[in-house]
Order: structure tokens, then C-alpha cells, then sequence
């Protein structure tokens, strides 16, 4: 099914840039301009410049934030700041962090994945996407021919094997450490051996990938490599790809949710119809009096045995429970019936990963309302995408994300022509 191989990647030279971890970078889609103008102060080496480089007034066809992250690579590549490895390497990583004071270690794999479109069901989508951010992601590729950033994939790991390919590489030093904030760290190691590396090309043969994050990126790629047709560049048919079992310890799938902003009566009324015409309700109290043990309890047995969510605004909080019959997931109950009818009047949607960050916008006036998701179960979210059924827009979060930095992928230099 899904075709990966290794690949020789390009890495930064510790002799130049002593600290990896200043280097490296979040995906582009999680950095605000705050953000942003944050890394490029961190250090001078930072790949955001390469990743997500700042727009500038004065920008026009020839010079902009793409043709000078293109520049910046080039640049950084002639000083040997950046390294292309001398052979083809599949990369080990592990990944902790810190989620509400527990630790986790996620394990993936960097390698070269095959670019297919969907319908092969050897690479299976799981969320819709949208225009503009292909677009972004079309123009830098365009200038730089490069993944910076990996997409998420998870594989199902039918025997189990991740552990005895983890086992090969971690008796050796790890190519590389970093840390890039308190209580977040990585590892990396390379499977040189070829035994080995055709071993694991053969087990994931055998099973399709399901992307977690990095849809955007993957149908870029897919149509950067189309579009170059027939004059296909060497590596131009594959994309950088992480490689997590679904039995993995450290996966950790966060809900995301739905905040209403800018509701005008019009819309708000149509919101309050359809709740009372469409589900039943059930009061867990004011909203500064919460008790979140109870409520997140509740929340989780509604969403499992019921299908439904939360409704909250500045004052009540309320489950929802469909009153008619569906075996749909309640993310997509939730836009199918209320968010896609109201925003057709009116009003704005924002997402949130923190659930303390909606109380305080409640409470401060900054959102109308919010809707509070459980979790999606990730074998749920893997039988709806060999399926072929989409969920909304931000409909997951597998936290923490994947840096920009530790691996990049070049389609001029890291497979050889005829790979």
C-alpha cells in the first residue's frame, strides 16, 4: 500500500549551529505574527526564515517572503550551515513533552513518502481542507523544493513491530538532541543498515497511512508534482512524511473547539431554534460556578454513548444531545446541524485547543458562544478515513505537532535520479 523509502536528508551542521533546539521551528499554520517575529530573534539560524519568513510593505513579484526564504536556503547550503547527509537514512525520533503534568514520549519515523492521490487508498485523508493555505504552501514549494516541516501519519502497526525498529537503532548515539521549550524534547537516530531498511519499507507496504496533520501540505505536494509534469525533478514524487503507530504510547489526540464570535440577533435566534428543535438539553449550571470534574465527565459519556457536545455562553453551560437518530461522530452533528446553518446567516467561527481559553473569552465578552468537544477516538477517525468519509476542518489535534527543522527533504538532492 503506502511506498516510502529512505532518503538522504539535509540537516543542520552542529559545528555551525550549536543549538539545535533554537533552530527548529513549529508548522507554519501555528504561528502567529507574534510568533514569528519571536524565532527570527531567537537565533539567526532559525528555519522559520526558510518555513514561514515575514512579509514585508514593499514586496513584489521578485522579491517576497518566498523568493527570500529560496535565497536563504541556497545561501545556507553553499555555507555548509545546512548538510545534505552522504547516504540514504530512514530517521528515528522520539519526541517528549508534558501534557497537564503527565509525560509522554511519541516515537515516529522521517522518510520519503510516496505521493498518491486518495482515491488509491494507499494515503488516506481524514479532514477537508481549504484554498488558501495550499496556495502559501504551492508558492513556497515552488521557490524551495523542500519539506521543512514533516506531515503527521500514523500507520496501523498490525504486529505490533514499531518497538523492534525503534530497538535496531536506539543501542547507537543518537544523531542529534534538541530541546525548544521547557519540558519538550527530541531525539534522533538514522537506520543505515539496508537489511533493515527494507525490512520496515516492507511492513508499511503492507498497510495504508492515514495523515493526522498535513493535509494542506500533502495535496501541495501532489499537485506541485502534477503540475511539473513531464519534466519530473528526482524527488518530486515524494514528501516528507512522519510515521507514528496507532500503538503508540505517546499518541495523544486533543478536541478542538468552536467558538461563535460576531453573532447579530438574526443568527443567534437561528442557533437557539435549532438547539430546541433538534436536541435535548441538559443545564450543568453557570458558567463561573462550573465544576469541571462533573462536566468533563459528562461531557465524554454524552459525547460516547449519545453522539453530543457542549453548548456554552457567558452565562450556561449545557450538554446537547441529538434528538433524532445518527451514528455520525458529534463534530460533524455539530456543524451539519448548528454551525453551518447559523454562519449562513451570520457571525465568525474561531477554533481552540484550551478549554480555559474559552471560559475567558465567555466571560470577557470576546466570543458569543462555544461549542466543547470530547475527543475523537483515533480508531473511529481511521474507520472513517478507509471509508471515505471527511470531517469537518480542525476536527483533530494530535498533540504536541511535529517540528520544521530536525530532517528537511530536498526534491533536487535527497533521492538520487531513477529512485
Amino acid at each position: 500500500m503506502a511506498q516510502i523509502r529512505p532518503f538522504r536528508g539535509i540537516r543542520f551542521n552542529p559545528d555551525i549551529v550549536k543549538d539545535l533546539g533554537a533552530a527548529i521551528t513549529p508548522p507554519y499554520d501555528t504561528i502567529d505574527p507574534d510568533e514569528q517575529e519571536r524565532l527570527h530573534q531567537k537565533n539567526p539560524y532559525n528555519i522559520v526564515r526558510i518555513e514561514y519568513g515575514k512579509s514585508h510593505l514593499n514586496d513584489d513579484e521578485t522579491d517576497n517572503r518566498y523568493t527570500r526564504a529560496s535565497a536563504v536556503l541556497r545561501q545556507w547550503l553553499e555555507k555548509d550551515i545546512i548538510k545534505p547527509d552522504k547516504r540514504d537514512r530512514y530517521y528515528f525520533f522520539e519526541q517528549s513533552f508534558l501534557y497537564r503534568e503527565k509525560e509522554y514520549c511519541r516515537r515516529g519515523i522521517l522518510a520519503a513518502l510516496k505521493l498518491e492521490p486518495y482515491n488509491t487508498k494507499e494515503v488516506l485523508p481524514h479532514e477537508l481542507t481549504m484554498s488558501a493555505p495550499k496556495r502559501d504552501r504551492l508558492r513556497l514549494l515552488s521557490h524551495t523544493a523542500s519539506n521543512i516541516s514533516p506531515i503527521f501519519t500514523l500507520y496501523p502497526d498490525p504486529a505490533d513491530q514499531s518497538g523492534e525498529f525503534f530497538s535496531s537503532v536506539k543501542s547507537y548515539p543518537p544523531l542529534a538532541e534538541a530541546s525548544d521549550q521547557p519540558g519538550q524534547g527530541y531525539r534522533l537516530w538514522a537506520l543505515d543498515d539496508p537489511g533493515l531498511q527494507s525490512e520496515l519499507t516492507g511492513y508499511i507496504a503492507e498497510q495504508p497511512l492515514l495523515i493526522a496533520d498535513g493535509h494542506h501540505r500533502y495535496e501541495t505536494a501532489l499537485d506541485f508534482y502534477r503540475q511539473s509534469a513531464p519534466d519530473h525533478r528526482p524527488g518530486s514524487g515524494h514528501i516528507l512524511a512522519a510515521l507514528v503507530s496507532m500503538k503508540d504510547p505517546g499518541l495523544l489526540v486533543l478536541p478542538t473547539h468552536r467558538l461563535l464570535e460576531d453573532l447579530s440577533p438574526a443568527p443567534g435566534s437561528i442557533l437557539q431554534e435549532q438547539i430546541a428543535a433538534k436536541f435535548h438539553v441538559q443545564d450543568m449550571g453557570h458558567l463561573k460556578n462550573l465544576d469541571r470534574t462533573c462536566f468533563f465527565s459528562a461531557l465524554k459519556e454524552v459525547s460516547r454513548d449519545k453522539h453530543g457536545f457542549a453548548f456554552l455562553n457567558s452565562r450556561q453551560t449545557t450538554l446537547l444531545a441529538p434528538l433524532f437518530e445518527s451514528g455520525d461522530l458529534p463534530v460533524k452533528i455539530l456543524h451539519e446541524q448548528l454551525i453551518n446553518p447559523v454562519l449562513k446567516i451570520g457571525g465568525s467561527l474561531r477554533f481552540s485547543h484550551d478549554f480555559n481559553s474559552v471560559v475567558d473569552a465567555l466571560i470577557d465578552r470576546r466570543a458569543d458562544a462555544a461549542f466543547v468537544l470530547d475527543a475523537v477516538p483515533i480508531d473511529q477517525v481511521y474507520k472513517r478515513a478507509r471509508g471515505g468519509r471527511l470531517m469537518p476542518h480542525k476536527s483533530t489535534y494530535f498533540y504536541p505537532k511535529l517540528p520544521g527543522g530536525l530532517v528537511i527533504y530536498h526534491m533536487h538532492l535527497s533521492l538520487a535520479p531513477g529512485k
